[in-house]
């Protein structure tokens, strides 16, 4: 028996075909809006941190520089 002959791997019919792009154009539209509202939600949520924290600078350091003469054994 070849795959043509049996009933359960008849090849799609053209009404068949529509139904399942009907059914898959929904949800990958839809995945594709919140796909783009959770880049956006992120984008905006990256701009306020970054003014939240322009204002505020790095703590000047105290960086001890060697004295001349000095051996680094000391």
């Amino acid at each position: 028996m070849t795959m043509f002959n049996r009933p359960d791997l008849a090849p799609a019919t053209d009404k068949s075909v529509e139904v399942m792009v009907g059914l898959l154009v929904p949800p990958l539209l839809l995945g594709i809006l919140v796909a783009r509202a959770l880049s956006d939600g992120l984008t905006q949520a990256g701009l306020a941190s970054e003014q939240i924290f322009s204002g505020q600078r790095l703590p000047n350091l105290k960086i001890p520089y060697p004295q001349p003469g000095a051996t680094a054994d000391e």
